[in-house]
């Protein structure tokens, strides 16, 4: 294997780790100073070589850019050490109300996790976690690659393993006492 190109290859891979967020391939070819189409064949080799290899790590690759990720099997052992995730506990909440029961109406996602959901709901889109067409007087909410890529599930199935235990309960707002709002 030619030098220069391991020598890039690695060059990507600590740059990826270093940044811990999503990279456009533009970004990286700035930084390795070659092109994005010599980027992208090398993190294409990279995100092979952590499948065949079976690491806990993997390398996604998402419309926008490419992000070095820990699978999601080993994310809670690494969450006592990094307890911030891109997406807020109550966020992820809601996406997984939603991924129990996609494709599912807004105003059902709404009935259980309260108000607030509209919030987070707005963020998983804007994320690219979901997608959201009008249907009727609601929305129709739906699961994007993106999502099954992120969470590395492939069918609807994995998705009900991996987010089971949702209660079909509203959520319970207490009310601080008067005075104390």
């Amino acid at each position: 294997m030619d030098e220069s190109r391991l020598d890039l290859k690695k060059q990507l891979e600590a740059a990826l780790f270093a940044a811990g967020r999503k990279m456009p391939v533009e970004e990286l070819a700035r930084l390795c100073r070659t092109t994005p189409l010599t980027v992208q064949q090398q993190l294409q080799q990279l995100k092979a070589e952590y499948e065949a290899k079976d690491s806990s790590l993997q390398l996604l690759e998402e419309s926008d850019g490419w992000k070095l990720t820990v699978r999601e099997q080993f994310s809670p052992v690494v969450q006592k050490i990094v307890p911030e995730t891109e997406l807020t506990k109550s966020v992820i909440e809601t996406l997984a109300v939603i991924a129990w029961k996609a494709p599912v109406l807004q105003s059902g996602v709404i009935k259980v996790r309260t108000n607030k959901a509209y919030d987070h709901i707005a963020a998983l889109e804007k994320s690219g976690f979901i997608t959201r067409e009008k249907h009727g007087r609601s929305h129709m909410i739906k699961l994007t690659d993106r999502f099954f890529r992120y969470f590395d599930v492939k069918t609807p199935e994995e998705v009900k393993e991996k987010f089971g235990g949702i209660s079909e309960e509203p959520v319970k707002v207490s009310q601080p006492p008067e005075g104390q709002q």
